[in-house]
């Protein structure tokens, strides 16, 4: 028996120097610009941001989370996850009890933040993807965490579904509309290029009403209405009142100041969906089929009698992909 016991530790033990043996040091530069080395498979991750959590998940790294934000809620699972505190606003104490073996921070925590972990000796990597970056987002979480090959798959599936929305957008002959995001009023402020949001837009076949505003800006109210944006959108948490009421919105549609507004007058004041619009995750194609809806009515009837009408075989991606174009779609990243 003991001789079972002795062989059994030794298998153990051989095992682990080859699960160790087999991960070679990564060098990860994130997108502020630093450079860390992963010299061990991670084993222990602290997310402080929800669309790192998302890709954590989605790498099937959920395991392996030991912490995240209060804003964390996607998916379910990361409701029972530690909560180290807020997305500008972390515990760094609770974060060294945790002691993890690397970090995916979020730039809104504050760079003083992000060095004090660095100094503290944690490796700390700060994505911060837009739509477009969202995929070499996920490729050096990949790369850090040992889930390269998952990682591609996503990319390859994420980028397969947008491939089918532009499809989809050139079978209705679209025609492009100004957009714009409210982020909020007293004063305005919007989604200029550079942001996440922009690049929703531009693969929405939208075109930002405010591309002169570099990342997200303050505008007059002169600019506005001189500028009269085709679509306005507006997060679906901003301002909420009683009964649920999205007083941002309300107020577009009752403000005497703006009822010359062509978005206003023709009722093109959507609210859209703040959990997948404003967070560089997996979940564009959700963001983006919600996008499409509100911009093009017409995608969603073609969608539907796509799906109602026989396929022949090979097309069935189509009613697949845009069968989830259904209702409305940036505080939170």
């Amino acid at each position: 028996m003991k001789s079972f016991i002795s062989l059994f530790l030794l298998l153990c033990l051989l095992s682990g120097v080859v699960s160790a043996a087999e991960w070679s040091p990564v060098t990860i530069t994130d997108d502020s610009g630093y450079t860390s080395e992963i010299a061990s498979e991670p084993q222990t991750i602290v997310s402080l941001g929800p669309s790192n959590t998302e890709i954590l998940f989605a790498l099937g790294l959920g395991d392996k989370i030991t912490g995240v934000t209060e804003y964390c809620d996607y998916p379910a699972e990361a409701h029972i996850k530690p909560i180290v505190g807020g997305i500008s606003s972390v515990n760094i104490e609770k974060i060294v009890v945790l002691h993890p073996d690397i970090i995916f921070a979020n730039a809104m925590i504050g760079e003083g933040s992000i060095h004090h972990l660095r100094q503290l000796g944690y490796t700390v990597i700060c994505p911060n993807p837009k739509s477009e970056g969202t995929f070499s987002s996920i490729r050096r979480v990949g790369s850090a965490t040992g889930t390269s090959a998952v990682a591609e798959d996503l990319i390859a599936s994420m980028q397969q579904r947008i491939n089918a929305a532009a499809g989809m957008l050139e079978t209705v002959g679209a025609g492009m509309l100004t957009v714009t995001h409210i982020v909020g009023t007293d004063p305005y402020w919007v989604s200029g290029v550079h942001t996440f949001q922009d690049e929703l837009i531009t693969l929405a076949g939208g075109k930002n009403a405010f591309s002169e505003i570099d990342g997200w800006g303050i505008i007059s109210l002169e600019h506005l209405l001189t500028t009269d944006p085709d679509v306005i959108l507006i997060d679906s948490d901003t301002g909420m009142g009683e009964m649920g009421k999205n007083l941002l919105k309300q107020s577009f549609m009752t403000d005497p100041h703006l009822s010359s507004l062509s978005a206003v007058k023709n009722n093109r004041v959507y609210i859209v969906d703040s959990d997948t619009f404003d967070r560089g995750g997996l979940r564009i194609g959700d963001a983006l089929d919600e996008l499409i809806a509100a911009l093009y009515p017409a995608v969603s009837t073609a969608s539907a009698e796509a799906a109602a009408s026989p396929r022949a075989s090979g097309f069935g991606i189509l009613p697949v992909v845009f069968g989830v174009v259904l209702g409305l779609m940036l505080a939170r990243r």
